[in-house]
């Protein structure tokens, strides 16, 4: 045997035995595809600058892919990578996310610890709302469809993620107590990026430039079918780049503080589930700043909110036929005061109506159907007021590998 075959050998022992070590992450992930038929409408006709529109899509709405590792010793890893709307880093569309990368302590039932970037326990559908193959939707609650996401900021009404969590679960007689408590980064407008510099010199773009912590956590009850919880949520919101009129002038209005209160429920009662949740969001505004609010919004009325409140509300009932086969009805509602040019006068709500067959363990086909409503003041002096309502279809699949 020559030397250099030799070398080669002994070289390569190490690597393969790093190989077999490593041999033992989990690798697996979720992913859902759907074609979506939209069509929009103005009563009686649209606005000046907007027009009743039809479109239809294909592809990948999200893909999750994630990675385990169990370390003994009640230690273990996990690490989630996000991809939305057809990704691709070429073409310029799309979205890629680290969305959780954390190390978990499970001490015991009660005693449970993650450290990391953490999607924290804050109602009941959050934690899970990209494990598209879990949820009946192919659209999710409004609050929870992150295909949307330039559209609507989601993760500014709901909580940043954490970077501790500690949690568990206290049986007490025939019921259980489930518990979290949960300290993260400020808001995500409070981290540097190319477009938001914050102390140059010395914060490095993706971190915190700010001396203070965002709070949370969950408390709930688990009794026989019945699945209930309390959530609260404490930060500040960012105000220091505040757009004031549809020409795109800023002004800094500051740092508030803003509070979150949530509630959620479940129940199963035979064929029938039942689930909802509901999320509140307040901001503390100076007297000064709500006089400003108030003048934008009244002469900007279709583009500025004179409030920096948020609601969302969801309510599924789900009949399961069998096994296979379900169905479900769903209302959602989702308002944002301060953006009346998206979610209107009274907030962005609607009407749903779905379903889904398993074909097996790992692909389930779905459909579904929704009908949406808004009512928006144009500030038009000619029918300044307008109703809205969009259709979609969807039809989609959810698969896990």
């Amino acid at each position: 045997m020559s030397k250099k075959l030799i070398l080669l050998l002994l070289l390569s022992f190490p690597i393969s035995e790093a190989l077999i070590a490593q041999s033992s992450i989990e690798i697996y992930g979720y992913a859902q595809s759907s074609y979506l038929l939209y069509n929009n409408k103005y009563d009686p006709y649209p606005p000046q600058g907007e027009q009743n529109y039809t479109y239809h899509n294909m592809g990948i709405n999200q893909l999750n892919l994630f990675f385990n590792k169990d370390f003994g010793d009640n230690f273990s890893s996990f690490i989630n990578l996000e991809f939305i709307n057809n990704y691709s880093s070429d073409k310029g569309f799309g979205s890629f996310n680290l969305q959780e990368a954390y190390i978990k302590w499970d001490y015991r039932d009660f005693l449970k610890v993650k450290f990391g970037m953490i999607i924290p326990q804050f109602n009941s559908l959050f934690e899970i709302y990209n494990r598209t193959p879990l949820l009946p939707y192919i659209i999710r609650p409004k609050l929870y469809d992150a295909t949307t996401g330039n559209l609507v900021d989601i993760f500014d009404i709901l909580p940043q993620k954490a970077l501790i969590q500690i949690y568990g679960v206290v049986p007490i007689e025939s019921a259980n107590i489930e518990y979290a408590l949960f300290a993260g980064n400020p808001p995500n407008k409070f981290l540097s990026s190319p477009d938001n510099d914050i102390l140059p010199g010395y914060v490095p773009y993706g971190q915190s430039g700010e001396k203070f912590f965002c709070y949370g956590g969950r408390i709930g009850l688990k009794y026989g079918n019945l699945k209930a919880g309390v959530s609260g949520n404490i930060d500040v919101d960012n105000r220091q780049n505040f757009i004031k009129n549809y020409s795109g002038d800023v002004v800094n209005l500051g740092n508030m503080d803003r509070y979150r209160l949530g509630a959620d429920i479940y129940l199963s009662m035979g064929k029938f589930e039942f689930s909802s949740e509901f999320l509140i969001t307040a901001t503390d505004v100076p007297t000064d700043i709500q006089d400003s609010l108030n003048t934008w919004n009244a002469s900007e009325p279709y583009f500025i909110g004179k409030s920096f409140d948020k609601k969302f509300f969801y309510a599924t009932l789900q009949y399961n036929y069998d096994e296979k086969l379900f169905i479900y009805v769903m209302y959602d509602y989702l308002n944002d005061k301060l953006d009346p040019y998206y979610f209107g006068l009274d907030g962005y709500y609607g009407a749903h109506i779905g379903g889904g067959y398993y074909i097996n363990d790992s692909i389930i086909l779905k459909f579904q159907y929704n009908k949406n409503f808004a009512r928006y003041d144009t500030g038009e002096n000619f029918i300044p007021k307008r109703d809205y309502s969009e259709n979609i279809y969807a039809f989609g699949a959810s698969v896990t590998f």
